[in-house]
């Protein structure tokens, strides 16, 4: 009687045994199911928090442009086959100080950065078993907007012509405070030129074509202070308005640049009006054309460049823009408010550049900021 009793005890025991071990087999299977699903629940979460930031970026300065855009896209992807749902209130715009890494929520007129958050309750089918029957998932972005990668190479082609006398200070400045917005949300080793032009075109970088922020900023500055009204040291001759040579010469630069060709290419045309004659652009110096546009262009003129020529040729060098990919953006003070040279300046933009104008000289500053915020933003990329 003894010996059954203990063999009984024995076989209870192995009972016991087997459950706990079908127990902790149950436990492994479902931190290798369950917790499987949140680590790659985790990752779609995290995908889709980054793509909705830096969408929702392409939109900035606009606080409500950018969370509508975040948002769309949201209803484009899904978690786990659910589409996402984001409110309002799980995006945030502000800025990005990249000198201290750190992310401010606050809507601006300079707002630089979108952060969007992403939350996803998992159900744990295994776990549930365990009292553990979901789990809230919570993914941050990474933050989205131009100051990671390279910007475009830009060149700023400044209309220096007689008519601009009076605004040249202003269109100064708003140079200037363009290349430090830039200088502010853009890769150190992204590139810049200044074209200026009359009825002739200048370089003035020469011989130098593109600076890097990181090497050339304090340069950029220097030469921006030293912009005048044509026929100034410096300056091309004062002769007539030819929009076309300005093009040109940064249409030229942009293509023997050295940077890579998916980090895009774009000019920036700053202009009081459409193109006037003068014959002094197609006149020769020792049998030579004075300049490269003019070496191209006054041959097909024969010499004669009339205002509708040059206007032509102006859209032709914009088509050339748009062939190769570049982004041609155009800011026009319209002092007269004129609906023609509106019209013929607006068709000068190109792929994703944009057009503003303004009747007021104290809004060349605004529109060159407006024009900056959409530049940098052009390539939106994570921050943090």
């Amino acid at each position: 009687m003894l010996r059954k009793l203990r063999r009984a005890r024995r076989r209870g025991s192995s009972a016991v045994i087997l459950v706990l071990c079908f127990m902790v087999t149950m436990a492994f299977v479902a931190l290798g199911v369950d917790w499987g699903a949140v680590a790659s629940t985790r990752a779609e979460m995290q995908i889709a928090a980054d793509a909705a930031a830096m969408s929702g970026a392409s939109a900035l300065p606009i606080e409500v442009d950018a969370k509508s855009r975040a948002i769309a896209y949201g209803q484009m992807v899904s978690i786990r086959g659910e589409g996402l749902i984001l409110n309002e209130d799980d995006i945030e715009v502000g800025d990005w100080d990249q000198a201290t890494g750190s992310f401010t929520p606050g809507a601006a007129d300079d707002s630089d950065a979108v952060r969007v958050t992403v939350r996803y309750t998992l159900d744990l089918p295994i776990s549930a078993l365990f009292g553990f029957p979901s789990v809230d998932l919570v993914a941050v972005s990474g933050g989205g907007a131009s100051i990671t990668g390279k910007v475009p190479d830009l060149v700023i082609v400044q209309d220096v012509t007689t008519s601009f006398r009076d605004e040249i200070d202003q269109a100064r400045e708003a140079d200037i405070a363009l290349i430090e917005c830039i200088n502010d949300k853009a890769d150190p080793a992204s590139k810049l030129g200044i074209v200026a032009f009359s009825g002739l075109e200048l370089n003035l970088f020469s011989p130098t074509e593109l600076l890097t922020y990181e090497t050339g900023y304090s340069q950029m500055i220097s030469v921006a202070n030293t912009i005048k009204i044509c026929g100034n040291t410096g300056m091309p001759a004062c002769t007539n308005t030819n929009i076309a040579f300005g093009l040109h010469m940064a249409n030229a630069i942009l293509t023997r640049s050295t940077s890579d060709e998916d980090i895009g290419r774009a000019a920036l045309l700053v202009s009081d009006g459409e193109p006037t004659y003068s014959g002094q652009s197609c006149l020769k110096v020792g049998g030579k054309y004075k300049t490269a546009a003019a070496t191209k262009w006054c041959p097909i003129w024969k010499n004669t460049p009339t205002n509708a020529r040059l206007k032509a040729a102006a859209l032709t060098e914009r088509d050339l823009f748009e062939s190769a990919g570049y982004d041609l953006y155009t800011a026009f003070y319209n002092e007269d408010d004129d609906p023609v040279q509106s019209a013929f300046m607006e068709d000068l933009a190109a792929n994703d550049g944009v057009f503003l104008e303004s009747p007021s000289p104290d809004e060349i500053g605004d529109m060159l900021q407006a024009i900056c915020h959409v530049y940098t933003n052009s390539k939106a990329g994570l921050l943090f």
